[in-house]
């Protein structure tokens, strides 16, 4: 039914691509091959060349053939599943279309148990993805890597400058936690900031990031949805922005924050906007978002089955009384990856995924010097 709404790859563009590349190992959407089984494959990367309802982001609709160009170039590391290029939607007669025909085919995706990597376009398409998970009928943990936090007026037009405000306005409200990393505080107004905390949801700012690249860990697998924008790299490594900046994230903190939503157990949708390949003559950037694809299957490939695949009976319990507080920390570490849990209390109506936070072993020493972890606390307060 999505042959009409999804554009195929051109056979000229394959037939550069060396025997072994990817090129020639992905199961690739042709008018030859037909539209690859969804029940068979792991992840299905897919285009969206629409970007008319952004302010500023206009060129971004040109992103999934420069990425391709430089992604079929690449060599396959040793994995064990299948990956699939579904093409491009076709875009609609206007953005609403385009925009419904991604909640659409995003839905079916997921209903194959297969991951949807999303190559836009604006930003402000990334609410489509989110829109997906209201037909699952579950509350959804966003993440979310942008310079800026884009809670522009709901009361506007949908664009890349409100696409938060209108997610957290959407109905039905399936919004659990927000996590905003790499943001730059002197792209942020503080009222910003400030409903981030009354809502106890998470923002780290570029600084608290840059160098320990290992502390978003927890914030990328707590996610159901991961929204990566080409801004949050700096110019430097990402030149194909139309807001660049000279700080940000380096590309190798990109590929590294690619690799930890891999392995997220939880983590089951990617979205890549805002790369505007008429800013990038050389096509360094392309390469960037190429190999942060790849180590985003490199780290599929390391999936252990963790929480909520596996009972906490498997993991190492550890308890921290904090006597100042009067309250006990309930810690728990997987065997398989090392990685950290805490117990947040259940409250009624609560989904039972998120009774375990993930943390990381910091929080667990934290607890140990009687500190109680902010994660913590804005998981307890959330519910209240």
């Amino acid at each position: 039914m999505w042959e009409n709404a999804l554009q195929p790859i051109p056979q000229e563009w394959l037939e550069d691509a060396k025997p072994g590349t990817l090129g020639r190992t992905l199961v690739i959407h042709t008018e030859e091959a037909g539209l690859p089984d969804l029940r068979t494959v792991r992840i299905a990367f897919l285009g969206i060349p629409e970007d008319r309802a952004s302010t500023d982001q206009r060129g971004t609709r040109d992103a999934s053939r420069a990425v391709r160009k430089e992604l079929y170039a690449l060599f396959p590391g040793s994995w064990d599943f299948s990956v699939a290029d579904l093409g491009d939607i076709l875009p609609g007669r206007d953005t609403v279309d385009s925009m419904a025909a991604l909640e659409e085919l995003c839905v079916e995706i997921l209903r194959c148990n297969c991951i949807p990597f999303v190559l836009g376009g604006s930003s402000d398409l990334s609410l489509s993805l989110y829109r997906a998970y209201s037909h699952l009928e579950q509350l959804v943990n966003v993440g979310v890597a942008h310079s800026r936090i884009a809670l522009g007026q709901d009361s506007d037009p949908l664009s890349d400058q409100n696409v938060l405000s209108h997610m957290l306005t959407a109905k039905p409200y399936s919004l659990y936690n927000l996590a905003h990393i790499g943001h730059q505080a002197y792209y942020v107004a503080p009222e910003v900031l400030d409903l981030f905390e009354k809502m106890h949801f998470h923002a780290h700012r570029l600084g608290e990031v840059r160098g320990q690249i290992q502390e978003i860990e927890p914030l990328v697998r707590d996610a159901d949805l991961m929204i990566f924008n080409n801004h949050v790299v700096r110019m430097a490594d990402a030149p194909g922005q139309s807001n660049p900046s000279p700080n940000g994230l380096t590309a190798e903190e990109l590929c590294a924050a690619m690799r930890y939503a891999g392995m997220s157990d939880k983590l089951t949708s990617v979205g890549y906007f805002d790369y505007n390949p008429q800013l990038d003559p050389t096509g360094q950037n392309a390469q960037l978002i190429a190999q942060a694809f790849w180590y985003f299957l490199e780290g599929v490939q390391w999936r252990k089955g963790d929480y909520p695949l596996r009972p906490k009976a498997d993991y190492t319990r550890f308890t921290v009384l904090l006597e100042s507080q009067s309250q006990e920390l309930i810690f728990y570490k997987s065997p398989f990856s090392g990685r950290w849990w805490m117990e947040v209390p259940a409250h009624p109506g609560q989904d039972a995924r998120q009774h375990l936070m993930p943390c990381s072993l910091k929080d667990y020493e934290l607890a140990q010097q009687g500190e109680i972890p902010d994660r913590w606390w804005k998981a307890v307060h959330k519910a209240l």
